[in-house]
């Protein structure tokens, strides 16, 4: 009896042992699915919120660009063909556009001197040919016909000396003309390297340095004297 009795009370504590630790393990999976679950929906939210910064920073990068490509429509870039066409257009226009104001009286200074050469070198050509011509025609001082102009009496109506001033004076005159244009394409020039540099970010640590040089004479080596040029970046 009291066997038996001891074998009921074993059996039954073996049976709450048993459902206690089943639902101990019940417990524990509820709880790992459960931190299993946050741990997923973490991951999904981080996903999502990762997406979303994406998203968002392509929009800014977008806005960005937006921004930059306005302004440089509303700014655009120095041109290095408008400054070309506007020198030629007009000696002196491309020196402005480059804001370069102080090379605008060297460009009129060079067509200046070019037009003065030219009157003179023109003028002189004239009185030579026409001078040329009426001796060559004939006439003598014995004809007793008014020279043309005063450089038949001053060269005695010779011929040669007369034909010989005509072309030289033609000779400087086509030179004049030749180095007009050499000018003329040096401007546009200037005005297309100086817009090709215009937005050159040049640093101000970049220096040249010019000294004077001078090496003491001696017995071995005779004095000097020179410059130095240093450059420092």
């Amino acid at each position: 009896m009291i066997n038996l009795s001891r074998y009921r009370f074993i059996s039954s504590s073996e049976a709450m042992f048993l459902n206690k630790a089943s639902l101990i393990i019940f417990i524990g999976l509820f709880l790992s699915q459960v931190a299993l679950g946050q741990q997923i929906k973490k991951a999904d939210s981080t996903l999502v919120l990762k997406k979303t910064d994406s998203i968002a920073l392509a929009k800014k990068t977008n806005a960005l660009k937006k921004v930059i490509s306005d302004s440089t429509s509303l700014f655009p870039k120095h041109s290095p063909r408008k400054a070309t066409m506007y020198s030629l257009v007009c000696p002196g226009l491309g020196q402005i556009y480059n804001h370069k104001y102080w090379k605008v009286p060297i460009v009129y200074a060079g067509f200046g001197t070019m037009g003065y050469f030219f009157g003179a070198n023109h003028g002189e050509y004239v009185k030579f040919k026409n001078a040329y011509n009426f001796v060559a025609s004939g006439n003598t001082a014995d004809n007793k016909v008014p020279p043309v102009n005063d450089y038949v009496t001053r060269y005695n109506y010779n011929p040669d000396l007369l034909k010989n001033g005509r072309d030289y004076y033609r000779r400087n005159l086509e030179l004049t003309y030749i180095l007009t244009g050499v000018w003329y394409v040096l401007v546009a020039v200037d005005a297309q390297v100086d817009a090709q540099f215009f937005d050159f970010d040049v640093s101000d640590r970049i220096t040249l340095n010019v000294q004077p040089f001078l090496q003491p004479h001696t017995n071995q080596h005779p004095g000097v004297a020179g410059l130095t040029f240093a450059l420092s970046f």
